[in-house]
């Protein structure tokens, strides 16, 4: 398959993952390094996500249908943001102490 058509089976994943962590689904483990309770988007269950295993206990996952599926693109979206909120933080107490 070309990369233009998985890129494009890709992207309704993404963007599904975006929402996840919009309407705030996506719940790291306290203690747990890289893993996260993340909802389904219909509310009607939850999936633990293990970032350094690259698994999630979804359906679609376990079934081999979707790799990666949304809720892991969304765990690593959380983690993301939490990396860029901290890099942006420090930035504005580096700046505040200049």
């Amino acid at each position: 398959m070309r990369f233009k058509e998985r890129l494009l089976g890709f992207l309704p994943r993404l963007e599904k993952a975006q929402a996840l962590l919009a309407q705030g689904k996506v719940h790291p483990v306290l203690g747990k390094e890289g893993l996260f309770v993340v909802e389904s988007q219909e509310g009607k269950g939850r999936y633990l996500v293990d970032l350094e295993a690259e698994t999630c206990t979804c359906p679609a996952f376990a079934q081999g249908r979707t790799r990666p599926c949304k809720h892991l693109i969304a765990a690593v979206l959380h983690e993301y943001e939490g990396k860029k909120a901290l890099r942006e933080r420090e930035r504005v107490a580096v700046q505040a102490v200049a």
